[in-house]
């Protein structure tokens, strides 16, 4: 009888032989092949899920998304209702720096946009995603509400240091990437919780 084969299992699988190519090489080192040798198969059997390097690349990006998204879900789950509103915003911007293996990896996989140029169709989705996330966590250090953080926040102080710390995130991790021996996973916590610190005081309000 043929062999039945499993194709979620066999996603997962190709889905983990991604990430330890990029894990260990870069982005730059995945194609059809090395991605085919780290999963044990055949580039033809690749090829079922996975016809070109531009598609594995876009699937990596998409599945840093996902996995960046799912943690920031569970850190909200997981909050101790004690824990300060800077610390609070802190432990979600820290899931988009690469503070650890798992995350130094996702982040390798964002470089995969710049190597895609024009025919990454999802580039500018990605950074309003992200811009949304920023709104949210500037209007919680402002007290304030964020209704639809798609659009600019009502609140212009608000809206200019979303841009700030969406700016200041992105540089904070190119620094932990380019030079850890420099800054360091703590170093860059300390100066990360130093800039929300200075973001909440800036826009605290007499009546917050």
């Amino acid at each position: 009888m043929p062999k039945i084969v499993d194709h979620e299992q066999r996603r997962r699988e190709l889905t983990e032989a991604l990430w330890r190519v990029i894990a260990e090489s870069g982005p730059e080192a995945v194609s059809i092949r090395t991605v085919a040798a780290e999963a044990g198969l055949s580039t033809g059997a690749l090829r079922h899920y996975f016809q070109t390097r531009e598609e594995l690349l876009v699937f990596a990006m998409r599945l840093a998304e996902e996995r960046v998204t799912e943690r920031m879900i569970a850190h909200q789950s997981a909050q101790d209702p004690a824990t300060t509103v800077v610390d609070q915003v802190a432990g979600l911007a820290e899931q988009l720096l690469p503070l650890d293996e798992t995350r130094l990896a996702e982040y390798r996989a964002w470089e995969a946009a710049g190597m895609l140029g024009e025919r990454d169709t999802d580039r500018e989705h990605r950074w309003r995603e992200q811009r949304r996330l920023y709104r949210r966590l500037v209007a919680g250090l402002a007290r304030l509400p964020a209704d639809d953080p798609s659009r600019p926040h009502p609140d212009a102080d608000v809206e200019e240091w979303s841009e700030h710390l969406h700016t200041y995130v992105d540089g904070l991790a190119l620094q932990l990437v380019v030079t850890p021996s420099v800054v360091g996973p703590e170093g860059v916590r300390a100066r990360l919780r130093a800039f929300l610190v200075r973001v909440e005081a800036v826009l605290a309000r007499p009546d917050a």
